[in-house]
């Protein structure tokens, strides 16, 4: 198997500030034999983070899992780059997919939903997520929805734009806090930072982020009434990627009910994560 990765991170002369991505389609490449996909990303952890300049993540072994795939079912020779143009900044990740053309992959935590769908093609879902309302460890604990508006009163909420993380925190105001004030941040791992330092502010966070917070010790504390796990995870793609449909059947056919899936998602997300995902 040939393949090359090129790492293209914001402030190398390589990749321009805010530049278009585009990556070779499956029409073009089943003509003449090859393809450069483009990888983008926004840092997640156990999704997609580059660590000393190698990719890890759930969304980077499944990738590197399709490209086998591809060149064993298709003879096409793939070429991977990785790109960014601002990696801890969600709400550019999803606009720089957006306007991508061709063979680009968004590597992150986002959610399917049915708005992103008029926007975006995506992988089947590979994990559901378990969505989690986050403080300093000093708040009281909300056990039922009826305490927010006692408890989180005058508290700030901290949320990335565009995410279904803000959403939420929108729902959450309208049903219980009229008054709340809301901050954005571009990244989820900003406003896990903010909350384990100020106990006047909360976030809505994956739980990916929650158990990264509890091995690093930081203040931090879940409040059970927030939990939701209605939401799925995958790729993303701009509308005219056409590889989806590979992608696709890779997925189902080849990849999520397999040993080597489950082996991927505890390599990734360890023992802890199992854990709550198994009781879903």
């Amino acid at each position: 198997m040939k393949q090359f990765i090129i790492l293209c991170m914001i402030g190398l002369a390589s990749v321009p500030a805010f530049s278009q991505f585009s990556g070779d389609t499956y029409a073009s490449a089943k003509s003449k034999g090859s393809a450069t996909w483009v990888l983008t990303y926004a840092e997640a952890p156990g999704f997609a983070s580059n660590k000393s300049g190698k990719m890890t993540g759930i969304t980077v072994d499944l990738m590197k899992r399709f490209e086998e795939y591809v060149e064993q079912k298709t003879n096409i020779d793939i070429t991977i780059e990785y790109k960014a143009n601002d990696a801890n900044n969600f709400t550019q990740f999803l606009k720089d997919v957006q306007n991508a053309k061709g063979g680009v992959f968004g590597l992150s935590n986002t959610t399917i939903t049915q708005e992103r769908k008029r926007y975006f093609n995506f992988s089947p879902a590979y994990i559901t997520n378990i969505g989690m309302i986050i403080t300093h460890n000093s708040v009281p604990t909300v056990g039922s929805a009826d305490q927010f508006a006692s408890k989180f009163s005058g508290m700030t909420a901290v949320t990335v734009k565009n995410s279904t993380n803000e959403k939420k925190i929108l729902a959450l105001k309208s049903n219980h806090l009229p008054d709340l004030k809301i901050e954005y941040v571009n990244s989820f791992s900003e406003a896990l930072d903010m909350v384990s330092k100020d106990p006047k502010k909360f976030t809505d966070l994956d739980f990916t982020y929650y158990l990264s917070a509890v091995q690093s010790k930081k203040p931090v504390k879940r409040h059970p009434a927030g939990d939701n796990n209605t939401e799925e995870f995958g790729i993303i793609m701009p509308r005219s990627n056409d590889w989806s449909g590979l992608l696709s059947e890779f997925m189902k056919n080849e990849l999520l009910n397999t040993m080597e899936y489950k082996k991927i998602i505890a390599d990734n997300l360890g023992s802890s994560a199992m854990k709550y995902l198994e009781a879903l």
